[in-house]
């Protein structure tokens, strides 16, 4: 939600997806180093040899070689791949799987030049040897307003990678101490920003990629709308609108959570959308009718629920509901519990052992809108539902709600979204519930 008109946005369909992986460090944002890499084939096994190095710094640098070989897996429409060769989920520990590439989040993997993916928070892992490497991607975002990946190299958050239709190779890090180094593409940017096709790794020329540690055995996943997405996080104060450069997954509590707890995280998220309607009342699917979705604006192909099943899924939804010209509670109670309780009853019936926390957002508030009494209605909205649950005898869904954000405190992000701080905050809070009902 936001207290501008979602106008000015891009009409593409954008989901967060998000998928963390347990090289993914809690380091600071270092906006300004550059890093990338290339990796070969998406969802296949992947040759590590390569002819060159990437081009020149600053994240978008272009010429270098490309790696060779890299053959196509066969990773049906919406399956998770897992890894480039054999799916390591479920695996624990940091041993190495014996693949040298991992994805992570829900990626199509039906196109034979390599996965294609479009939620924020899907991530690529790699290990690599040697001081530099590189990366491939076909990207449909513009210049004008690109997509953008977290690097994380060895555990440390280590600079921003900027991707568009402009380019396809980029360097992604180099004057790295010569060695063996770990390394993850987080991307910071939803789906309405344009869907990213993965193609190869680069190593520098006479070095390769190497076995990446297997998946972690914890995963969670978060469905949600621009808050779960990172909307504003990177944004000086309330004042300023969307743009792609200050959306940053990798700094919402839906990232830093999975990060905290040691899980993989899946995020299914999108700016705008709700459980019943859209903010404002936008006539476009709701959360519900998308929440199927591998890539965020295509029907097609439907993601595969059995591939990668969480123990953890997080519902933060209802504040585009609760947003402008709100309809009264006669008129709205009904549809919207209904509405909430056939999401909850999907997540339940995809994942029938999962621990289901019902969120209550933090820009929810009883002061705006104006008469609304947005933050009652919906605390009780929800709590109607998780009740009717529980009274079912379903006793692994719950309420959490978050505190409402301060501004003058922790700050604001764009269009009144929650500040790094405040994401950290509800991290630690969601991380905490989590830890007390699964005893991780």
């Amino acid at each position: 939600m936001k207290r501008q008109a979602y106008s000015n946005l891009p009409r593409l369909a954008s989901i967060c997806c998000i998928a963390w992986s347990a090289l993914a460090g809690c380091g600071d944002d270092d906006s300004n180093a550059t890093t990338g890499t290339t990796g070969s084939g998406g969802g296949s096994p992947t040759s590590s040899s390569a002819s060159g190095t990437g081009g020149d710094g600053g994240g978008t640098g272009e010429g270098g070689g490309t790696g060779e070989g890299g053959g196509t897996g066969e990773g049906g429409g919406g399956a998770d791949p897992g890894t480039t060769s054999s799916s390591t989920s479920g695996a624990g520990g940091s041993e190495p799987s014996g693949d040298t590439i991992r994805f992570i989040g829900r990626f199509d993997t039906t196109n034979a030049e390599g996965p294609r993916f479009s939620w924020a928070g899907s991530a690529i892992v790699t290990r690599f040897s040697g001081t530099s490497i590189g990366v491939r991607f076909n990207d449909e975002s513009t210049a004008a307003e690109s997509n953008f990946f977290q690097v994380v190299i060895d555990g440390e958050a280590k600079g921003v990678l900027k991707v568009n239709s402009e380019e396809d190779l980029y360097t992604v890090a180099e004057g790295l101490p010569d060695g063996e180094h770990d390394l993850v593409l987080h991307r910071r940017t939803e789906p309405l920003v344009g869907v990213s096709q993965f193609l190869e790794f680069v190593p520098e020329q006479g070095e390769a990629l190497l076995p990446v540690p297997a998946a972690p055995a914890r995963r969670i996943e978060v469905i949600g709308d621009s808050i779960s997405a990172g909307y504003g996080v990177d944004g000086a104060n309330e004042t300023c609108p969307f743009t792609s450069d200050t959306e940053n997954n990798y700094l919402a509590y839906s990232a830093l959570t999975g990060r905290l707890v040691g899980a993989d995280t899946t995020i299914v998220a999108w700016s705008g959308r709700g459980v019943y309607r859209n903010y404002d009342g936008e006539v476009a699917p709701t959360m519900p009718e998308i929440y199927g979705r591998t890539i965020a604006d295509e029907e097609q192909p439907a993601w595969d629920f059995s591939s990668w099943v969480p123990q953890v899924v997080v519902i933060n939804l209802g504040t585009n509901d609760f947003s402008i010209n709100v309809p009264g509670d006669a008129q709205f109670r009904t549809p919207f519990t209904n509405a909430y309780a056939g999401l909850v009853e999907t997540v339940r019936t995809n994942y029938p052992n999962a621990f289901i926390f019902c969120t209550i957002g933090p820009m929810l508030s009883d002061s705006y809108p104006e008469g609304a009494q947005a933050l009652t209605r919906a605390r009780s909205y929800i709590g109607q539902v998780v009740k009717a649950r529980n009274d079912s005898g379903d006793d692994k869904v719950r309420v959490l709600e978050f505190p409402a954000q301060d501004g003058a405190a922790n700050g604001l992000g764009c269009d009144y979204h929650p500040s790094v701080k405040t994401n950290a905050l509800m991290a630690q809070q969601l991380a905490e519930a989590i830890r007390e009902e699964l005893d991780w």
